[in-house]
């Protein structure tokens, strides 16, 4: 950065009564908020039928930034390319970010921003709650672009690819049982919740298993990045893609592909594991989603722009993932599964990931703060699919579930 111009500001406490907000009464089954959906989930929660329940009308009064676009990284190397070479020089301090990335990074303008979340579930939960929480913000148009790296699978992937999911799946959401210790006729240790068997729909829902975001707009962000050309790796890269089998993604050179990511805390790899977290992306999407990337953070992040979305403090249909593969989730014929993780530089495709992550990005970037006025400001790209949660929390009909 040029320089280190730090704004600081307090939590505004006192924010919701001097803005007069409304406190209403209303019964459990009816609860009102600003939001621009409507709620169409059951209440679950301990509130009876003829308890009081008091909701508030949020909003953004007096925030200081309203960003038309922000990308949201976990760690360094997935921010720096977009804060350097965007000149993101402003750093905003944020109550309650991440300890180790407490600022949201902009640019002169305020147009453009980054944050950055921190890796894992609960750090990228916690960050984006603060964030959409923060008075200092109006994030009611924003666009939010998540770019980070994931391990890819060699069928649909190789190292430098630049997906783009329609669904997030959290497959971490399961029974496991020691795989030393399984039924002969078992695949994997795997069972969904209140199960007993594999590939049959779990019977417990916590409602973060599966997100759907706007399709309509994921497919723009491709469309304006079909002409980049993606960086190819080192030459160690491209040797270790072709010792897969020359029918897979993997052996060849990097594209853009459309398909969905998985979120599991675990960092994970080999054949039996692909197969069992496949299955359950398979299974929880009734065979909507394909699974193509793994990483830690997209449904905590979802989950909680889901909840901001829910009471109007963000626009849902104004999210994009992109996951660059930095490795693949399993070995290749002739490598063991430990072997092939543990070996130090055996795959090494981060330094591509991480520059093909912003090639791709920036078409969109662009194509945003251009045509702002005409397509943006007011969301043309209007989702055809159903986007959000199980619990149709946003409104809306899902097409995956029981």
């Amino acid at each position: 950065m040029k320089f280190n111009t730090v704004l600081s500001a307090l939590w505004a406490i006192s924010a919701l009564g001097a803005a007069n907000p409304l406190l209403r009464r209303a019964s459990s089954s009816n609860v009102s908020t600003s939001s621009n959906y409507t709620q169409t989930a059951t209440i679950t929660d301990a509130a009876s039928a003829t308890d009081t329940v008091l909701t508030v009308t949020q909003g953004r009064f007096g925030a200081l930034f309203k960003p038309k676009v922000m990308m949201i990284n976990m760690f360094t190397p997935e921010e720096n390319a977009w804060v350097k070479n965007l000149d993101l020089k402003h750093n905003i301090s944020v109550p309650m970010l991440s300890p180790e990335y407490p600022f949201v990074h902009s640019n002169a303008n305020y147009t453009i921003m980054s944050v950055t979340t921190g890796e894992g579930e609960i750090n990228a939960a916690s960050t984006i709650t603060a964030l959409s929480l923060s008075p200092l913000f109006d994030l009611t148009d924003t666009y939010f672009i998540v770019s980070g790296i994931a391990g890819g699978t060699p069928d649909l992937t190789t190292i430098g690819s630049v997906t783009y999911p329609k669904y997030g799946v959290q497959v971490g959401m399961q029974y496991e049982i020691d795989s030393r210790e399984i039924p002969a006729n078992w695949s994997y240790g795997y069972v969904n919740f209140h199960t007993s068997k594999t590939n049959v729909y779990p019977a417990t829902i916590y409602g973060t298993e599966i997100f759907e975001l706007n399709e309509v707009l994921r497919d723009r962000a491709m469309q304006v990045a079909s002409n980049v050309t993606l960086n190819n790796g080192t030459s160690g890269n491209v040797a270790f893609r072709q010792r897969y089998n020359s029918s897979m993604a993997a052996y060849g050179a990097p594209k853009l592909v459309a398909c969905d990511t998985a979120t599991s805390d675990v960092y994970w790899s080999g054949a039996l594991l692909e197969k069992a977290f496949t299955d359950f992306v398979t299974t929880v999407s009734n065979s909507s989603a394909t699974y193509c990337s793994t990483q830690q953070e997209d449904n905590a992040t979802l989950e909680a722009f889901l909840r901001a979305a829910k009471h109007g403090l963000v626009d849902y249909s104004r999210i994009v993932i992109m996951r660059g593969i930095s490795d693949f989730d399993r070995a290749p014929a002739g490598l063991s599964a430990t072997d092939f993780f543990f070996t130090k530089g055996l795959q090494g495709g981060s330094s591509s990931a991480y520059a093909n992550l912003y090639t791709a990005g920036l078409p969109f970037v662009t194509d945003i703060l251009a045509n702002w006025e005409t397509l943006y400001k007011v969301n043309q790209f209007t989702p055809k699919n159903y986007i959000g949660d199980y619990f149709e929390t946003l409104g809306g009909t899902r097409n995956f579930g029981l």
